[in-house]
C-alpha cells in the first residue's frame, strides 16, 4: 500500500516556502460537533506533509483559527498559514460581509495575529466579495493599497488575492508582487482560466478553492482505483503547474483521501483530454 505524503502531489514555492501543492482548506471546522475530530484532521494533515493551511478569521468568528493555533502551535517552520481579509464580523450566523475599509482590513489582521499567535500572517489575501470595482466607497485598488501598507508594516509578510478578476490581478500585479490567487476552479468549473492562465505565465501560485466543485458531476477520466473526487483533485494538480489545492473536510479519513490523490497525476492518465 502507498504511503500517503502530501510531497507527493508536487512541490511549489509560496510565500517564501517550497511547500506541496495539496493544501488544506479550513473552512469545513467552522461549524464543529466535535472539537477531538477537529484538532485531530489538523494534527494529521502537519503529519502528512501538508503545509499549506487555508484559514480566516471570519470562519466561525475566529473559531477556526483558535482550532489552527491549539492543535499546532508550535508551528512548523514551513507551515503556510493563509489568512484572508475584506469583511466584518456577523453574530447572527449570516455570511460575512463585505468590508474592505483600511479600518477593518487592519482589525481583521489583528485578530488574525491575536489568535494565531503570531506577530506577522505569513500570507494574507485581499478577498474581494462582490462583483462591482468598487463597494461601499472603496475600491479595489484603494483596498489593495491598504494591505501594501500592512505588508510594508510589518503585519503580513505576503499579499495574495482572492476571488478577484483578470483586470484586478493584472493591475495589482503591475504593482506586486502577488504572491498567489485563490479562486474558485474545478474540472466542473473552469469559467476562471484566463486567470489560471495569466497565473501560470507568471509563476503566479494558485490555491483552488471547491476544488471538487461543489457538487458538480461532471468528472475527468477515471484512474483505476481512484474516487470521483481523488480523480478531479488529481486533474486539477496536472492542470498547471502553479496550482495549489486547497480541498477542506472534517474527517481524518476523508483527509487521507484527499492527498493520496497527488500521487495520481499525468502518470494515471487525469490530464484533461486523456
Amino acid at each position: 500500500m502507498m504511503a500517503i505524503d502530501a510531497t507527493a502531489a508536487g512541490m511549489i514555492s509560496l510565500a517564501g516556502k517550497t511547500v506541496p501543492r495539496m493544501g488544506f482548506g479550513a473552512m469545513q471546522l467552522r461549524t464543529p460537533t466535535d472539537t477531538e475530530a477537529v484538532s485531530a484532521v489538523l494534527r494529521r494533515s502537519i503529519e502528512l506533509g501538508v503545509r499549506v493551511v487555508d484559514t480566516a478569521w471570519y470562519y466561525g468568528n475566529d473559531v477556526v483559527n483558535r482550532f489552527i493555533a491549539e492543535a499546532l502551535r508550535p508551528y512548523p517552520a514551513d507551515l503556510v498559514l493563509a489568512t484572508k481579509a475584506g469583511a466584518r464580523a456577523t453574530y447572527n450566523g449570516e455570511p460575512p460581509q463585505p468590508d474592505y475599509s483600511a479600518e477593518q482590513l487592519r482589525a481583521g489582521n489583528d485578530r488574525d495575529r491575536t489568535v494565531l499567535g503570531v506577530d506577522t500572517i505569513p500570507l494574507t489575501h485581499l478577498r474581494w466579495m462582490n462583483e462591482d470595482d468598487t463597494y461601499d466607497g472603496v475600491s479595489f485598488d484603494s483596498a489593495f493599497d491598504t494591505m501594501l501598507a500592512m505588508r510594508a508594516e510589518g503585519r503580513i509578510e505576503h499579499v495574495g488575492l482572492s476571488n478577484v478578476t483578470l483586470d484586478q490581478l493584472r493591475r495589482a500585479h503591475a504593482r506586486g508582487p502577488i504572491a498567489s490567487v485563490s479562486n474558485m476552479f474545478s474540472y466542473g468549473n473552469q469559467k476562471d482560466t484566463p486567470t489560471l492562465e495569466f497565473c501560470t505565465e507568471h509563476g503566479i501560485p494558485y490555491l483552488a478553492w471547491g476544488p471538487r466543485g461543489y457538487g458538480a458531476t461532471d468528472t475527468p477520466p477515471t484512474a483505476k482505483g481512484l474516487t470521483a473526487d481523488q480523480t478531479r483533485l488529481a486533474w486539477l494538480l496536472d492542470r498547471s503547474p502553479v496550482t495549489v489545492v486547497i480541498a477542506g473536510t472534517s474527517s481524518v479519513e476523508h483527509l487521507e483521501e484527499n492527498i493520496a490523490a497527488g500521487a495520481y497525476r499525468e502518470a494515471e492518465g487525469t490530464r484533461e483530454g486523456a
